[in-house]
């Protein structure tokens, strides 16, 4: 907007600085040169014309620069912003697969502690390190085979998670989430969730 009125006010300079020249060459003239005189009259008329028309076409411009850009800008935001979370979506779409089969399964929480788990507690039962991947997104699991890509849409629907892991063996029928800290998994306690399995 600045720029524009910097523009804006150039110009009507430059205009005003034309017409006054030509007053003052108009003005010094001979007085044998009427029929020069009237053109010299009619093209004031027409330049002084065309200089209203300048004004008002350059404040039409600032205003439609003023209310019309912001809007078309912001448009432009929202239509990347919406792009954007179209792509990240596919995105989370191409790393799921095939929705095989969706279930309600009792879940848990651990973490990579000698009492929750075994002697090597960052290594899972198909050798993936949690402590260093160090990411809420590995389950354990014993009727799911290794690498199934799992997701719960009531808990965490943003996060795809793959069994990595083993339970007891008591358990055949649940799942385990791995957590960061133990305070989060003792405050995920035990939930029945629906879980989406995917090929």
């Amino acid at each position: 907007m600045d720029r524009l009125l910097v523009l804006t006010k150039s110009i009507i300079y430059a205009i005003i600085k034309i017409m006054l020249n030509y007053l003052i060459l108009f003005q010094n003239l001979p007085p044998f040169t009427m029929i020069f005189r009237q053109f010299n009259l009619k093209f004031l008329k027409i330049l002084h014309n065309l200089m209203q028309k300048s004004i008002v076409f350059l404040l039409i411009l600032a205003l439609i620069w003023q209310f019309a850009f912001p809007r078309l800008s912001s448009e432009a935001q929202t239509m990347d912003a919406n792009t954007l979370a179209e792509i990240k979506q596919e995105q989370f779409q191409a790393e799921l697969g095939q929705l095989m089969r969706t279930i309600n399964v009792p879940v848990t929480a651990y973490n990579s502690l000698p009492g929750q788990t075994d002697s090597t507690p960052c290594i899972t039962a198909n050798g993936y390190n949690l402590c260093t991947n160090n990411q809420q997104n590995v389950i354990a699991a014993n009727f799911l085979k290794f690498g199934t890509k799992v997701r719960f849409p009531d808990f965490d629907p943003n996060t795809v998670y793959t069994v990595q892991d083993r339970m007891n063996a008591r358990y055949a029928y649940r799942a385990d989430i791995w957590m960061q800290t133990r305070e989060q998994a003792k405050q995920f306690g035990i939930k029945t969730l629906k879980m989406e399995i995917y090929q």
